[in-house]
């Protein structure tokens, strides 16, 4: 070293343990067990996971251990707010069945709640024959910004959010995300927390409206994501959705419970919805909201950048849906009346087209508006004649590639005939020779699995595609290898004797050449789900 040069030492590298941050961002992207493991790599890992900012528990099912982990919890958390140690997030599932343990969930919510530091708080709760409520807490944290609550006993509304107060507090005003999953919330502190939370990013408000005769989800110019979904007996809230000028997804469906009770509910609810032009996705359905063709004025008014459209006609009163849009690129729409008989779709870049519903309409695209792919997820039920595959094969003619998928119901009365004449009255109206761009026809059942046996049903689909795979659930499959197999008919133009190649499998495994030294797939001993990959001459 020259003279006059002064050395300076070298800082001593870091190491690890130093850096307990850094350590808890490892075991906080840890599955649990593995997390909890690292706490025996030294003691800087060790305290490290014992002061985790993030908790997660996930009570098991099991009675013995799970009295063990209620008491791990109750400890933990009692020496968390013992040595005030910061709490980030706070994840709880578990499942109630005493009124004792339901107590002490309230508890642990409530003493969590009040962490200065807390951001995130998720529960999801399962409930038998308890009931409880989530404290006022949960809304009085000034840093949270996520808040998921789900309960699965959505019926009875076990979880409930309520004050006793005429003006709840709400000091969450950085609450970003609001997840609300089977929570019977009152109208008072749903007001107050959408008018409050002025940052809100995204809101889910799902089969939480049993109290709620409005949802107003106003001034809230941040808002990216808004998801309603209800599922009442007796009626139907109305919705106010004004000024979110950046709001990019809209899910919306306010259903009854069920069809049965359709006369119970009241209809004539006046819906307030103003959506800005950032809107690319939206999902409408339910009585005011998509009745008729007068009730699209949502879409009509305007969505230059509308992407993604799923309509569900469940209350159409009309027989004809035209529909026209310049910019959107998928449209599903669910139609259940049996009075939609004709639908005609104007949307010069259509890529995929999917309908949904329990009977076949007359389908028709400009030329200009050919969909790539077409999905059928069809549930007859009541009205399957010759005419509804009529119209499937017509329809069939429309895109490069199609998915047909059949799930017929037939618990109605009288039933629908599958006899011989249904394949006769087909035979005899049919004009074209079997479509041959069908990737895949599924079928699936219900209910009267028997009446699959021999059934034209099931033959008839075969006359109007010959489908590139079939998909069958067990009760089909037997049918399926038999007539490949046996080709029990003589005529020349039954279906299986245009097949040049087949090959099964089950799902997710390897394809294997079908052949009949396969009894145990023919005998009806082990039936499961089957795919087949067909070749056709």
């Amino acid at each position: 070293m020259d003279e006059g040069m002064i050395s300076c030492p070298s800082p001593e590298p870091q190491v690890l343990e130093d850096v307990p941050e850094l350590m808890q961002h490892i075991q906080s992207r840890l599955p649990v067990n593995a997390a909890a493991q690292t706490s025996m790599l030294s003691k800087s890992w060790l305290h490290a996971w014992s002061t985790i900012p993030i908790l997660r528990f996930h009570v098991p099912e099991e009675q013995g251990r799970k009295q063990l982990k209620l008491v791990y919890i109750d400890n933990t958390l009692i020496r968390y707010l013992r040595d005030n140690i910061p709490i980030e997030s706070f994840e709880l599932n578990i499942r109630l069945q005493r009124k004792e343990h339901a107590s002490l969930a309230e508890q642990w919510i409530r003493s969590v709640a009040t962490k200065t530091y807390l951001k995130e708080l998720s529960f999801r709760i399962k409930f038998d024959q308890v009931s409880m409520n989530l404290p006022d807490e949960i809304f009085s944290c000034v840093n949270i910004t996520k808040i998921r609550v789900s309960a699965t006993d959505m019926k009875n509304h076990a979880l409930w959010i309520t004050t006793s107060h005429q003006y709840p507090v709400i000091k969450c005003v950085s609450l970003r995300e609001l997840h609300l999953w089977g929570v019977r919330i009152s109208q008072q502190v749903l007001d107050h927390i959408l008018s409050s939370c002025r940052l809100l990013v995204e809101i889910k408000l799902k089969y939480c409206s049993k109290d709620l005769n409005t949802i107003k989800v106003k001034g809230l110019p941040c808002l990216d994501k808004l998801e309603i979904f209800t599922f009442d007996r007796r009626h139907c809230p109305t919705m106010e959705i004004n000024n979110v000028p950046n709001l990019r997804l809209l899910s919306c469906n306010l259903c009854p419970l069920g069809h049965t009770v359709m006369r119970l509910v009241s209809f004539n609810n006046t819906h307030s919805i103003s959506l800005g032009n950032s809107v690319t996705q939206l999902w409408l359905g339910g009585p005011g909201l998509v009745r008729d063709d007068a009730s699209l004025y949502i879409i009509k008014s305007g969505l230059p950048f509308l992407k993604s459209l799923t309509l569900n006609l469940t209350y159409w009163t009309l027989g004809s849906f035209h529909f026209a849009c310049a910019s959107i690129t998928r449209f599903s729409l669910m139609s259940w009346p049996d009075s939609l008989i004709n639908i005609q779709i104007n949307a010069p870049k259509l890529f995929f087209f999917s309908l949904y519903g329990c009977t076949m309409p007359s389908l028709s695209f400009p030329l200009s508006t050919t969909p790539e792919e077409i999905t059928f997820r069809m549930i007859p039920w009541r009205t399957f004649d010759a005419s509804f595959l009529l119209k499937m094969r017509e329809a069939l003619k429309l895109s490069r590639k199609c998915y047909v998928h059949i799930a017929p119901c037939w618990d109605s009365k009288p039933r629908p005939p599958l006899n011989m004449d249904l394949l006769d009255d087909l035979k005899t109206r049919l004009q074209f020779p079997p479509a041959t761009n069908v990737e895949t026809l599924s079928f699936e059942t219900s209910q009267d699995e028997c009446q699959w046996e021999s059934s034209p049903f099931f033959h008839a689909f075969f006359e109007i595609c010959h489908p590139k795979q079939v998909i069958v659930k067990p009760d089909v499959c037997k049918m399926m290898l038999g007539e490949v197999f046996e080709k029990k008919t003589k005529i020349a133009a039954y279906w299986p004797n245009y097949l040049k190649h087949v090959q099964k499998r089950r799902p997710h495994e390897r394809w294997d050449t079908l052949t009949d030294s396969h009894p145990i797939f023919l005998d009806g001993s082990r039936p499961y789900y089957a795919d087949f990959k067909l070749e056709w001459s």
